[in-house]
C-alpha cells in the first residue's frame, strides 16, 4: 500500500463509523457514511491523490477482515512520511468528517470520528 492510499482509506474509515443517527442523506446502502462525505474524498483524491486507482482503493479496502487491522496498516505506512504529510493525513480525515452534520453536533464532527482521528494522530507521533 503507498501512502496516498492509506491517505484515502483513513479518510474514507472516518465515514465509515457508526454514529447513533445521521441527520444528512445517506449513500445508497450505507449505515453512517452521508453522500456530503463521499463528495469530500472525491475531491480529496482529485486535489492530494489523483494517482490512486478507485479499484484500487476498493480492493485494499474490502482485503482487510476488521477496521482496526485496516487502520494499523494504513498508520504502518504512513509512520515513515514527513510530518507534512502525516498533517495532511489528520486534515483529509477533519475533512471528511468535518462534510456532514451527525448527530447534531455543531462541529459537525461525532465524537466517534473525533476518537478515531485522535487515535491516528497519536499512532502517527
Amino acid at each position: 500500500m503507498n501512502p496516498n492510499l492509506a491517505l484515502l482509506i483513513l479518510s474514507w474509515q472516518v465515514a465509515c463509523l457508526y454514529h447513533e443517527s445521521e441527520t444528512e442523506k445517506l449513500l445508497p446502502g450505507s449505515t453512517s457514511a452521508t453522500e456530503a462525505e463521499s463528495d469530500a474524498l472525491d475531491a480529496i483524491h482529485d486535489e492530494v491523490t489523483p494517482d490512486v486507482s478507485w479499484d484500487d482503493f476498493n480492493n485494499t479496502y474490502a482485503s482487510f477482515k476488521t477496521a482496526k487491522e485496516r487502520a494499523a496498516a494504513c498508520v504502518e505506512v504512513l509512520k515513515g512520511q514527513s510530518g507534512e504529510f502525516r498533517s495532511l493525513v489528520l486534515e483529509s480525515m477533519l475533512r471528511v468528517a468535518n462534510a456532514s452534520r451527525e448527530d447534531d453536533n455543531e462541529t459537525n464532527v461525532s465524537p466517534e470520528e473525533m476518537d478515531f482521528i485522535q487515535q491516528v494522530r497519536e499512532a502517527l507521533e
